[in-house]
């Protein structure tokens, strides 16, 4: 069985390619919404399985390098949007703050230019969604095109908790790139928190220089504690601890169905 698994920072389009994937492309089987990595699918797979789950890249590093038939697509966004983006579901609350997605771009750099993980900027998914697809095609030939990314909304069929964060079935459309200019006290929180956020978009080609900031003077930062305090250092050792068993039992299951696949070859 392959595994093509989607990861990135909530509110980077996590959901978006996901459902294009499941929608535009062959596949024995899908999970509904998310699912970690460490767990496999609900039902025998011999094919291909499609899953999310933004927060594995995180933990994702020695299963995916221990495993060749896992595949991965990283969703990379413009950290302005990311931190100014609400759910939906809870449309009074930023989901993201830049130390998150500080840390997701961390853990995803050492994987960069691997073959079998991908990176896909979310503005250039909307803007030219055929020419991403056709680039996911190239980079991992075993996926066969049923429809083009553009006519998604067509023939979609999300679960409720896509469709909820998705604000419902529509055409991809690149009309909210800047949507971020909406939410400029969120923003200038997260820049006074996060000097650092103006030398990421320059060093990810999303600003030339720091000229930018300009429109953000006078105006009063709007803080929002939730999401910006990480767990204690003891929280996070044990939260390492667990997912290095999980990546011990993920290899081991993995090691022991390659054994038996050999054992049945004549």
């Amino acid at each position: 069985m392959k595994r093509l698994h989607v990861v990135g920072c909530h509110r980077s389009g996590t959901t978006l390619i996901f459902e294009l994937l499941t929608t535009c492309f062959e596949h024995e089987a899908h999970c509904e919404h998310e699912k970690t990595v460490f767990n496999p699918p609900e039902d025998h797979v011999n094919a291909l399985y499609l899953s999310k789950k933004p927060s594995d890249i995180t933990h994702i590093h020695r299963v995916f390098r221990g495993d060749p038939d896992l595949y991965v697509i990283y969703m990379m966004r413009d950290p302005r949007a990311v931190v100014t983006s609400v759910h939906p579901s809870r449309g009074d609350v930023y989901f993201s703050s830049f130390g998150r997605w500080q840390r997701y771009e961390h853990a995803a750099k050492p994987l960069k230019g691997h073959p079998r993980f991908l990176e896909i900027r979310y503005e250039d998914l909307v803007r030219e969604p055929d020419a991403v697809q056709d680039r996911i095609a190239r980079r991992f030939p075993f996926l066969v095109k049923r429809h083009a990314f553009s006519e998604f909304d067509k023939h979609a069929r999300t679960s409720g908790p896509a469709e909820i964060s998705l604000r419902g079935l529509r055409p991809v459309s690149d009309t909210r790139l800047s949507g971020w200019r909406e939410h400029l006290p969120r923003l200038a929180f997260q820049v006074q928190r996060h000097p650092s956020l103006t030398a990421a978009l320059i060093e990810h080609g999303y600003e030339p220089d720091d000229k930018w900031l300009s429109i953000l003077e006078g105006v009063s930062p709007r803080e929002q504690e939730y999401g910006e305090k990480r767990p204690p250092v003891w929280q996070r050792l044990e939260t390492d601890l667990r997912y290095w068993l999980k990546s011990r039992r993920y290899l081991r299951a993995r090691f022991e169905e390659d054994t038996e696949e050999k054992k049945r070859r004549p």
